[in-house]
């Protein structure tokens, strides 16, 4: 009996947390953008260096190498009445990164051309940062043994930074007067920093001010993982006619390379009565040298433009396949709650464990080139970023959730481009808005008490993200 009490009482312990981490199109080199070179599915009769589809490589004869990046990004991400009401979870950051150096190199092998292109490319996937705390006075623990209102103190910290830094090779050639087709390789460093730091403490009304019990509920889980794999696309191009133009790209699953992981955890629960009980509970560990899993699914994406009298309209769609529930860490089971009873530390892989699941999606991208003048070409793009994530896609709710965002994005680009004949420079703005009116709370000190750990009913509210972004790139024709 003692032992499923101590079990029951970390499953109440909120062991998950759900919060641009769960998009895939979040980067500005999906397929609707025009911020950098070729970043499209179907041909494009772009100066650039880099395409998403790597047939179209096949159509570049010039030598060029670029750097790209957004020299200013601004994202604002707030969860309105995250920890209870008008306990907003708001976080801002901004950064200057340059995320992208590329090079193309246009070669005649045997008398038959190929195009072989590579680039490092940086994408900061999320960075979230957010705190919030109560301290006042108000009823809180059972009247039978703490008559009156109590001081009370709640402080929770979530954090959850992912970076990803990659190399990529690409070769494009033509088969035919009207197809071309390519495949690239990119080798994906990905690194994810997670905490959750959450601590509830109310003092006992025992009419005794200098001695006065504690009752405390704490939970502290940090994560570090990292992860490289390797990705594979297959592209094709195909000019169904004069003015028509038809692409499409094949992105097999991620490949596993190499991968380590970290993780902390502490949860202390002490003086506190349920159902006339009295619990104290001591769960710690630290776990090094674990093995990590990173996974991204297939995808199918199709492309299609039009080329009009002083420019082109694009549109492009991509799916992404389902993914099971996954451990991305599996802790060992080890020493776990204390006192140890030598089958407490059954329940370590299962408490501690960082997962991730996703739906299928279909995202979908439309938009437009068009010439100023005889050296100034415009673009605009719009494009949406569905999420993949929700708890709907887990079996339980032991673990913690590995994503941030619950939130589907739309974005937006519009700049030019500037063409001399030994260069192109090329700079506009990226605006992001995201929202969701279902977003679950991590914490909620609205109504702490024993049933609940201190911890809150978590209910759902509302989530929103901006971010905006000057972007420039500069190709230089060797």
């Amino acid at each position: 009996m003692k032992k499923r009490l101590v079990f029951c009482m970390l499953i109440c312990i909120p062991f998950s947390m759900r919060s641009q981490d769960a998009n895939y199109w979040s980067c500005s080199y999906g397929p609707g953008s025009f911020m950098v070179p070729g970043a499209t599915i179907a041909r494009n009769m772009d100066s650039g260096v880099l395409f998403y589809n790597p047939a179209l490589l096949a159509y570049n004869t010039k030598n060029a190498a670029a750097i790209s990046g957004n020299i200013y990004n601004y994202f604002a991400t707030n969860i309105k009445n995250g920890a209870g009401t008008k306990l907003n979870l708001n976080t801002t950051s901004v950064s200057v990164i340059p995320v992208i150096a590329s090079n193309t190199i246009y070669l005649k092998l045997k008398g038959k051309p190929i195009t072989v292109a590579w680039a490092i490319l940086n994408n900061p996937v999320m960075n979230f940062n957010a705190s919030q705390r109560r301290d006042e006075r108000f009823n809180v623990l059972d009247e039978s043994y703490s008559p009156g209102p109590e001081n009370f103190i709640g402080q929770y910290t979530l954090a959850n930074s992912v970076t990803e830094t990659s190399g990529i090779l690409a070769v494009g050639k033509p088969v035919s007067s009207r197809m071309a087709v390519g495949i690239s390789f990119t080798a994906n460093i990905r690194k994810q920093h997670m905490l959750v730091d959450n601590r509830s403490r109310a003092l006992i009304n025992n009419n005794d001010d200098l001695f006065q019990k504690l009752v405390t509920a704490s939970e502290y889980y940090q994560a570090n993982n990292l992860n490289v794999g390797l990705g594979i696309k297959a592209g094709l191009s195909y000019d169904l006619a004069a003015h028509h133009h038809l692409g499409i790209l094949i992105t097999a699953p991620l490949i596993h390379v190499h991968s380590k992981a970290d993780i902390l955890s502490d949860n202390v629960i002490n003086n506190l009565q349920l159902g006339g009980t009295e619990i104290f509970l001591l769960a710690n560990t630290k776990q090094t040298g674990l093995q990590s899993k990173w996974k991204m699914p297939l995808s199918a994406a199709a492309g299609y433009t039009y080329d009009f009298d002083k420019g082109q309209l694009y549109l492009a769609t991509e799916y992404f396949a389902p993914l099971k529930e996954y451990n991305i860490i599996t802790p060992r089971n080890e020493f776990f709650i204390r006192p140890d009873t030598g089958s407490n530390n059954l329940y370590t892989a299962d408490l501690l464990r960082l997962k991730d699941a996703r739906k299928a999606i279909i995202n979908f991208s439309a938009a437009v080139s068009f010439k100023i003048k005889e050296r100034v070409t415009g673009y605009c793009s719009l494009r949406t970023d569905f999420n993949y994530g929700g708890a709907r896609q887990y079996a339980g709710t032991s673990g913690y959730i590995s994503s941030t965002a619950a939130w589907n994005l739309y974005h937006l680009n519009v700049g030019g481009n500037f063409r001399k004949r030994r260069f192109n420079l090329r700079g506009g703005l990226l605006l992001t808005y995201g929202t969701t009116s279902n977003y679950t709370q991590p914490i909620n000190y609205d109504n702490p008490n024993e049933s609940n750990i201190l911890n809150g009913e978590t209910g759902i509210v509302k989530a929103q993200r901006m971010s905006a972004g000057l972007m420039l790139s500069y190709i230089h024709n060797l």
